[in-house]
């Protein structure tokens, strides 16, 4: 979907691709974008650069872009960028949903400014990735409790923290879209859960959060690891998901985790749903 100058909201006019490369083409691009609608792009991180395949979002203001994620490294997001930036005078913030190594892997692509705009050179600010820095640039003053407008210009996102999966981890709610980015806490796949207390804390913030009046259209994590079946998942590593999971989850996903880990207790346990499956590791990454 090509876009258009002004900031008028376009979110009625949205679309998915009829399927995400799922690494059965060995000559697909390193990646996949896709205008979701008009302010907001979606790319995917071709399964056979990395086996982690991760979904970056760019979303669109009218006085700055937002970069959530830059993949693993092993493709050139920067040109991809670029090239959809190009003839927009758009300042460039590079932040994260987390400090992830699969998704701050690119962040050195963006260390020199951009490509000449209407003001000279485009301005790119690349957040830091500890949860120190990621409060301090979008005004956090008490972690995680505290939740934040961070304004694209005519375009206001809620920044919520969610740490449990990695310390840094955050949601974004665009009120626009209504779409709920939740990064690798949420999505249809493994979700590695380091630390059990503040991933149940985070998640039942999170959805106390959306119960308090933000309508959520849909649920966009960071990863497909599911498959179309039921409760089944791809292999740890496997770079080949053919009859994956569709990346959007409904609404009540987000639902049925919070009240499965309150379920669950304090206690971490594996729990297998359709859609997801919450897998409690040690700090040190083993399975528990």
């Amino acid at each position: 979907m090509p876009s258009v100058p002004g900031v008028t909201d376009n979110s009625e006019m949205t679309s998915f691709p009829p399927q995400w490369d799922d690494g059965t083409t060995a000559d697909s691009a390193e990646h996949q974008v896709h205008w979701y609608d008009e302010r907001t792009v979606i790319i995917r991180q071709a399964l056979r650069t990395n086996f982690e395949g991760p979904f970056i979002y760019l979303l669109l203001g009218s006085e700055r872009a937002l970069l959530l994620d830059t993949g693993t490294g092993h493709a050139d997001l920067r040109k991809v960028v670029d090239e959809l930036l190009d003839g927009r005078d758009l300042e460039l913030v590079v932040a994260h949903t987390h400090g992830h190594g699969d998704h701050v892997g690119g962040d050195n692509q963006f260390a020199t400014p951009g490509s000449e705009g209407k003001e000279g050179k485009r301005r790119i600010r690349v957040v830091g990735k500890s949860a120190e820095e990621v409060a301090e640039y979008f005004g956090i003053s008490a972690w995680p409790d505290e939740v934040v407008e961070f304004d694209l210009g005519d375009r206001v996102l809620d920044v919520v923290p969610i740490p449990g999966h990695h310390p840094s981890h955050l949601a974004f709610y665009d009120r626009s879209t209504q779409l709920l980015l939740t990064g690798d806490s949420l999505y249809p796949g493994r979700l590695y859960v380091f630390d059990w207390p503040a991933y149940r804390a985070s998640i039942a913030r999170l959805a106390a959060f959306v119960a308090a009046g933000k309508p959520v259209r849909l649920v966009l994590g960071t990863h497909i690891e599911m498959s179309q079946e039921p409760g089944v998942d791809f292999g740890f590593g496997s770079d080949r998901h053919p009859g994956e999971h569709q990346l959007q989850l409904a609404p009540e996903a987000l639902t049925e985790l919070a009240e499965a880990l309150e379920q669950a207790g304090d206690t971490p346990r594996r729990i297998v749903r359709d859609d997801f499956i919450v897998f409690p590791l040690s700090p040190a990454g083993e399975p528990l």
